[in-house]
């Protein structure tokens, strides 16, 4: 029966009432509230939280109320922590209605011994009936105060529409009132007096009692005219709020952690904490019309189901498109990898032909000099001359260093030494020298005709040539892998947007993604 209150009075809440009941409790914040009241301290002609909530509500009217009511009932049940589940059958609706009016009874249980009591009272209530009562007489509370301070004529206005709801009562249930209350009769004066004596948390609460909870919506339009919010653009749903929103922003445990330094996190979970306790307030401005005016079995679930459909068909539409492209990208990566393993396949086999091309090199190069001189061009009759030269030169460097190690004596081994050092350096000049000019004989040999080591000349040549193909074909693997990571990225561009909707989407109602 809880939840199909709630669901059925969501489901006939509309227009501005719908808008200020989800900016309040969604679009609310602890800064904001307090930003708001400091505002007020210097500049006391607006009401800068109401105007900041106008706002909110100006922003809301781009969403068509079924789109309103499916985000408020999902966020309700996300920030109560409710497992998720789907909307598309009004059962699913109601059940989830149940489970949110069971979250908020039980906190409410947990955190107000006020409520604890009135549960523990003998009158057997439902759950929306504790709420409502416990909601309404905290606003009783509320009036209370600002009903002594009304002079005599506002009262008499508001006794008046008191009265004038009790007049149409039975006579049974007026008797039953004049008992409770200890009054002769229900005349304006009597009533006002025994406001202004009892208090008008006890006088109302009797008049709920016994004349049950169609007497809300009088009491509400009559402390509503009493506190001259008749006529203003917020209905008076903002009035219970904005009681509710002040004793919270009061609350030590709110504020007190806040201004000893709390971080991000702490702002979060104690935004958190606010939206929970405003909740069974929102659950009063939902339900109140709905229970007052009798008009369960009314709710029409096709516009919210079908809203609801419609997100979960976008959902489903996304979560394909990203297993595909899931799957896309997977088998480019495959590609990617095949490709890479191709390159390096004939990279290795180009580095192996090379090596037998260097092999090759060395063993002509160490033999060049037996070259026939019937075969040798100028250049390689100047280069043979040259490196027997240097073969010269490093004969007679390593003579001169074998005549310094026979030096005797301090001064003459020190010199030696140093000497031997100068003619190390030189060595190793000649021999780096003679290296670079034996790789441009080879290739100076290599380039011309005959028939010095031929065999030797023709396999370097091969060899040559099989490097070259291996070089070709790693670089063709390699452009391919290049285009494919280029793909595979755009791939993964695409899936990062898609996976940002999805959560988008989900943000925005949770249940969607609900089994993922």
């Amino acid at each position: 029966m809880n939840g199909k209150i709630l669901t059925q009075a969501l489901l006939q809440t509309s227009g501005n009432e719908l808008r200020m009941v989800y900016a309040l409790l969604l679009k609310t914040n602890i800064l904001g509230m307090m930003t708001a009241k400091t505002k007020d301290f210097f500049s006391k002609e607006t009401d800068h939280f109401n105007e900041t909530l106008k706002t909110e509500m100006t922003k809301m009217e781009r969403f068509s109320d079924e789109e309103l009511q499916v985000k408020l009932f999902t966020e309700i049940t996300r920030l109560l922590d409710l497992p998720a589940k789907p909307y598309n059958t009004p059962v699913e609706i109601e059940m989830q209605g149940d489970a949110i009016m069971e979250a908020v009874h039980r906190a409410m249980l947990n955190d107000d011994k006020d409520y604890e009591r009135l549960v523990e009272s003998p009158n057997n209530r439902e759950i929306y009936q504790l709420i409502i009562q416990y909601q309404m007489q905290k606003v009783f509370s509320a009036f209370d105060t600002k009903f002594r301070e009304l002079d005599e004529k506002k009262t008499t206005d508001f006794t008046k529409k008191i009265q004038g709801f009790l007049m149409e009562l039975p006579d049974e249930k007026q008797q039953e009132l004049k008992s409770k209350l200890e009054v002769d009769d229900l005349s304006t004066e009597a009533i006002r007096m025994a406001i202004l004596t009892q208090g008008s948390v006890v006088v109302l609460s009797i008049i709920v009692e016994v004349a049950g909870f169609e007497a809300y919506t009088t009491l509400t339009s009559a402390i509503a005219a009493a506190m001259a919010l008749i006529g203003v653009t917020l209905p008076f749903g903002f009035y219970t709020f904005a009681t509710s929103l002040f004793s919270i922003l009061v609350n030590p445990l709110i504020l007190l952690p806040l201004a000893l330094g709390g971080g991000g996190l702490l702002l979060k979970h104690q935004n958190k904490s606010m939206k929970k306790k405003l909740l069974p307030v929102g659950i009063l401005q939902i339900t109140l019309p709905l229970v007052a005016q009798a008009k369960i079995g009314e709710a029409d679930f096709a516009p919210f189901i079908t809203h609801w459909e419609k997100q979960e068909a976008r959902h489903r539409e996304l979560t394909i498109k990203r297993a595909e492209y899931e799957a896309a990208l997977l088998d480019k990566e495959a590609e990617i990898k095949f490709y890479e393993e191709q390159r390096e396949s004939h990279v290795q086999m180009m580095e192996s032909e090379k090596e037998k091309v260097k092999t090759y090199k060395v063993f002509i190069g160490s033999h060049i000099a037996t070259l026939p001189v019937e075969e040798r061009t100028s250049a390689l009759q100047e280069g043979i001359d040259f490196q027997a030269s240097i073969k010269e030169e490093i004969a007679a460097i390593e003579q001169q260093k074998g005549e310094n190690r026979e030096r005797k004596g301090l001064w003459r081994t020190i010199s030696a030494t140093i000497d031997n050092t100068k003619l190390n350096v030189r060595k190793n000049q000649l021999q780096k020298e003679s290296e670079e000019r034996q790789k441009e004989l080879v290739e100076e040999l290599l380039k011309s005709e005959g028939a010095f080591l031929q065999a030797e000349r023709e396999s370097l040549l091969v060899h040559q040539a099989n490097a070259k193909e291996q070089r070709e074909k790693a670089l063709v693997y390699d452009e391919k892998a290049a285009t494919a990571k280029e793909k595979a990225k755009e791939l993964k561009n695409r899936l990062k947007i898609m996976n940002e909707q999805i959560k988008q989407l989900q943000n925005e109602y949770y249940g969607l993604g609900h089994n993922e």
